[in-house]
């Protein structure tokens, strides 16, 4: 399977990322206000299918290091990747995951009480543990018809031509939608 897909950054890492074509930085992020990017299902690229999602992360990232932000495009393949849909959840695969772990056992959120922190982080390097461990290389989590999230767990061959699609100023972004900063951008390059 092979996507376009997009992931926002600062605009200081995202020139390093396309220098080396490689993502340096994980999913672990300590945002403004509070605010905490988590990888839920384990280390791995974390990538979407939504421009003005992509938008909004980069505005975070960008906020916290007092820069500009920045959007990359790059191509995505996923040979065998673990599906996420109304059809199998989120809650259906943390299950599965440990019961493979603790064995199958009436209630394996037993094992962990996913009370604190900790523990929650965790939950997410055992789905990638399970998942690797059952040929899966990635994930494709439909959130909706339009917002498709993409987890690459190896991105040296699944993550090629990473490119700068649009960059812009965070101040922008509250006068303007992201859509049209994109175009702007677009514009002084044509």
């Amino acid at each position: 399977m092979r996507r376009t897909v997009y992931r926002g950054i600062s605009y200081n890492e995202a020139q390093t990322v396309i220098a080396n074509q490689f993502y340096e930085r994980n999913e672990r992020r300590d945002f403004q206000n509070g605010i905490k990017a988590r990888s839920t299902f384990g280390q791995g690229i974390y990538l979407i299918s939504d421009i003005e999602l992509a938008a909004q992360y980069a505005f975070c990232h960008a906020e916290v290091e007092g820069e500009k932000a920045a959007v990359l495009k790059q191509d995505l393949s996923l040979a065998n990747p673990y599906i996420l849909n109304y059809r199998s959840t989120e809650e259906q695969l943390r299950i599965k995951a440990l019961s493979w772990k603790f064995g199958g056992t009436s209630d394996p959120g037993t094992h962990l009480g996913l009370n604190n922190v900790e523990e929650k982080q965790g939950i997410g390097s055992l789905i990638k543990e399970f998942l690797l461990d059952h040929g899966f290389d990635g994930i494709v989590y439909h959130i909706d018809e339009e917002i498709i999230y993409y987890i690459s767990y190896f991105q040296k061959r699944q993550i090629k031509n990473i490119n700068l699609d649009f960059v812009f100023n965070i101040d922008d972004l509250k006068r303007a939608s992201v859509l049209i900063l994109r175009e702007k951008y677009k514009r002084q390059f044509i």
